[in-house]
């Protein structure tokens, strides 16, 4: 064991990814800090408004298990996390952008949105070129916080939407140790963003009680699913105690020391204290707290004096004694720290001496209106709702079929109209056949909070919305239509006797 400090909820679900999967639990643990900071980067606020995400490159052996696979096994899975979209083998810059405009479609406007990335980019080949610059360029501006690029280079991309409206940027990537060599020798500003970590072997203690880990799992799991649910409505930013803030310091130092000396290869031990804060803060979030304390500092600096000592093993083997030795003067220094476990005031300047940002997450409107001013429609949010229902009405479940290439036909119902303040993505669309469209935007046809299809006349229950785990029906959408058209709502009768309900504008 190299020392890492397991901790919380994060550190159950790595002990049964590794029971169930295989995995090492150290490599499971940093994954699923990874996949934890990227679902709660939308609600965290760091310092110079940057994300709160943690990067790792994985660096696997032959035959060795995905973590990734491993925490979906878990439960630790995209649907807990209803903001977060997780997109495996994002390989290249189009399929990134690709990936998140199937994100944006599916999610709610004015809503901050995350995106989880597998897979690698980095191939040490014959695009070497297009993947680190798809690493240097789009990644870049997630890590930071803010463009870097010239207004010239920037100038093409505004074709493709709004420029500042990405999303926050989790990575999660699992490579072979030669590609991420060569990436980190000719780019380490990309590489250095990365928390590097050479895959172990399955732990060879003892087995544990497997009972044991799972229902601790499952605790934790229900613990981190609530806590991302209250972030949801809020905004966090973070503070550090005093005595966090005299264990960080050490850390900035260390950064300054490597750099010094000579024997190590140049650039390859920046962003340490970056690191060890956003780790930090996504435990101290798993943990429902935005107070980083100084548990939460040396937890943090055990992963990140890990992934320095994998570094040394890949890039500098001779000076592994010398790094070694730096790593375990900053930890000494870190433990013999002390301070007031009282929280800092808000106005005390953070550890990266930046001022801290006040703007609000910012997600693009659909349904913008044209020059003629009429309401411009996004058609691939109604092809993602038609695709995943497979042109097979939502409402009655019949499939009007048609001869020629395209054999069946359906259309998409905005549940709330675009004219009517309602948005263009997948919440608030519905796969229907012409007869349950017209029946629908007229009012013949609502549907209750638990999408069951009632007709508006007679309260007469038809069936239940039929739905797909990939379509998130939006419940606010749904309760405007209803209010539109429907007065007095009896509770619908589910053995379709006749009721009267009176109706608007029928």
């Amino acid at each position: 064991m190299s020392g890492v400090l397991i901790r919380g909820s994060l550190g159950d679900i790595a002990r049964l990814a590794g029971l169930q999967g295989g995995a090492h639990i150290e490599d499971a643990y940093a994954a699923a800090v990874c996949w934890w900071s990227a679902a709660v980067a939308p609600a965290a606020v760091m310092p110079g408004w940057r994300s709160c995400v943690v990067w790792g490159a994985f660096l696997a052996q032959e035959n060795q298990p995905s973590l990734a696979t491993a925490l979906q096994n878990t439960g630790l899975e995209p649907r807990r996390f209803p903001h977060l979209g997780l997109h495996p083998d994002i390989t290249t810059e189009t399929a990134l952008r690709a990936a998140r405009a199937a994100t944006t479609r599916r999610t709610r406007p004015g809503t901050a949105f995350s995106m989880l990335l597998t897979g690698s980019p980095i191939k040490n080949g014959t695009s070497r070129k297009s993947s680190d610059e798809f690493l240097a360029s789009t990644l870049r501006v997630a890590w930071d916080g803010e463009e870097y690029r010239p207004d010239s280079e920037l100038r093409p991309l505004r074709r493709l939407g709004p420029v500042g409206n990405a999303p926050r940027i989790g990575v999660l990537w699992e490579m072979p140790e030669q590609d991420w060599r060569y990436d980190a020798q000719t780019s380490p500003a990309s590489s250095t963003r990365f928390l590097i970590f050479r895959r172990r072997q399955e732990d060879p203690h003892g087995e544990p009680d497997r009972r044991r880990v799972t229902a601790a799992a499952v605790r934790a799991l229900e613990e981190l699913t609530r806590i991302h649910d209250d972030l949801s409505t809020c905004q966090v930013d973070f503070t550090m105690t005093g005595e966090a803030a005299e264990k960080f310091w050490p850390i900035r130092l260390t950064e300054d020391r490597f750099d010094s000396e000579e024997t190590l290869p140049e650039s390859q031990f920046f962003r340490l204290d970056d690191h060890t804060h956003r780790i930090a803060a996504a435990l101290a979030l798993a943990e429902g707290t935005q107070v980083i304390t100084g548990g939460h500092i040396e937890a943090a600096w055990s992963l990140v004096a890990r992934s320095c000592r994998d570094r040394a093993r890949l890039l500098c083997p001779g000076d592994l004694d010398l790094v070694d030795r730096i790593l375990r003067d900053t930890g000494a220094q870190i433990s013999s720290s002390t301070g007031s476990p009282q929280p800092l005031p808000l106005g005390t300047p953070s550890p990266h001496d930046a001022a801290r940002g006040a703007a609000s997450a910012v997600v693009s409107t659909r349904g913008a209106r044209g020059r003629n001013g009429k309401v411009k429609r996004d058609s691939a949010v109604v092809q993602d709702v038609k695709g995943w229902h497979g042109d097979r009405c939502q409402m009655c479940g019949s499939v009007l079929r048609i001869p020629g290439p395209r054999q069946a036909a359906s259309e998409g119902a905005h549940i709330r109209p675009l004219g009517k303040g309602g948005h263009d993505y997948t919440g608030n669309v519905l796969c229907l056949c012409p007869n349950c469209h017209t029946q629908f935007d007229q009012g013949g046809l609502y549907l209750t909070d638990d999408l069951y299809v009632v007709e508006t006349v007679t309260g007469t229950v038809r069936r239940r919305l039929e739905t797909d785990p990939r379509h998130d029906v939006d419940l606010e959408c749904i309760r405007w239509h209803r209010a539109r058209w429907v007065q007095d709502v009896p509770p619908p009768d589910r053995q379709a006797r006749p009721s009267v309900v009176t109706a608007r504008g029928l």
